[in-house]
């Protein structure tokens, strides 16, 4: 079916665009939202006369992103994980932990998705990742990997306690 978005909807199109959807999507999930409405003749025609708001805002957007990019590229976004001896991290660093960080410490909300890991981060330090941000703004983001020390104190601790444990038992002997 065919339809004209209304608004912005993630992966799938902008408003104002005229897209081609499953039947089933359109019909149960874009039209009762007020997402997008079936293109007819007459709904085009809105469309038309509509257009020029439409990339106003656009443009807004799209201005907006371009100034959030600008400040974007000169912060850093400090990951904390959880690391082994030397810089060996437990797993990786996902693009998950980095929109959250973004979110904690730049209040700037990031989809997972629109964040790009060329490699997988694996060990401690600075790494420069790709973000979109809109349509056809991106970032280059630095991301700073270090190692969570919370985590690693809590893990010394027991072994402490045990090792005391430990003595105290071969003293009892």
């Amino acid at each position: 079916m065919q339809v004209i978005f209304l608004q912005d909807v993630d992966r799938v199109a902008h408003e104002g665009e005229v897209a081609e959807v499953a039947d089933g999507y359109a019909r149960n999930f874009l039209i009762p939202r007020g997402f997008a409405v079936k293109a007819t003749k007459g709904a085009l025609r809105e469309l038309e006369e509509r257009r020029s708001a439409i990339e106003r805002r656009d443009e807004d957007k799209r201005k907006k992103a371009h100034e959030l990019a600008e400040d974007l590229s000169e912060m850093a976004v400090v990951v904390k994980a959880t690391a082994g001896e030397g810089e060996r991290l437990h797993g990786q660093v996902t693009a998950q932990q980095i929109a959250d960080a973004a979110l904690e410490q730049l209040d700037i909300a990031m989809d997972r998705r629109d964040i790009d890991i060329p490699e997988p981060i694996r060990r401690i330090g600075d790494y420069l990742i790709s973000a979109r941000l809109y349509k056809d703004v991106a970032v280059q983001l630095q991301v700073s990997v270090v190692p969570d020390r919370e985590t690693e104190q809590e893990e010394a601790e027991p072994d402490v306690e045990a090792e005391a444990e430990v003595e105290g038992d071969e003293t009892e002997e």
